[in-house]
């Protein structure tokens, strides 16, 4: 199997490009953390990443690995992948999941990274400024490079642009 993993800052375009690579028939794989975001608002839990990094972290390692040991296909793109968890424990001053060093090395094929969109928008789950997406998003690349990838930078474009740049360099 093909991993290919379309990463970066929030709120660069990363969904939207994956909701147009499974518009075409690509099988994608959504981003992990919103969901265990989304599934710790409900139960009212301290695993979320405004109250217990770490917590959250880890579960967001586990539920990643056990998504992509699920995955039947040649090729799959993912919204983020394990690795970006990485990015956001160093950010943040927290020991990243043990998890993480064990599996990430050499793990998905090539990296995407979506450059900054102009115009950032929030989306109700993430809470960053537009000046703290951008540390995100050097902190994200900088994770991938920690584990020996050699992230591919996908430039602003319109989205089905920005797909077929990708779709060109696998």
């Amino acid at each position: 199997m093909k991993k290919y993993v379309l990463t970066g800052g929030p709120g660069i375009g990363k969904t939207t490009a994956i909701e147009i690579l499974a518009s075409m028939g690509y099988h994608v794989a959504p981003e992990i953390a919103r969901m265990v975001i989304e599934e710790q608002k409900i139960k009212d839990s301290d695993v979320l990443p405004w109250k217990d990094l770490s917590k959250f972290q880890e579960k967001v390692a586990e539920e990643q690995l056990k998504m992509e040991n699920t995955i039947l296909a040649d090729i799959v793109f993912m919204d983020r992948s394990i690795i970006d968890g990485h990015g956001y424990s160093k950010l943040a001053n927290v020991e990243s999941p043990i998890l993480i060093g064990k599996v990430a090395k050499n793990r998905y094929d090539k990296i995407f990274v979506l450059d900054p969109l102009p115009h950032f928008e929030n989306d109700g789950l993430r809470f960053e400024n537009p000046e703290e997406a951008l540390i995100v998003h050097q902190a994200i690349i900088d994770a991938y490079k920690h584990f020996g990838y050699e992230p591919i930078f996908v430039p602003v474009l319109p989205p089905q642009e920005r797909v077929e740049y990708i779709l060109g360099m696998i």
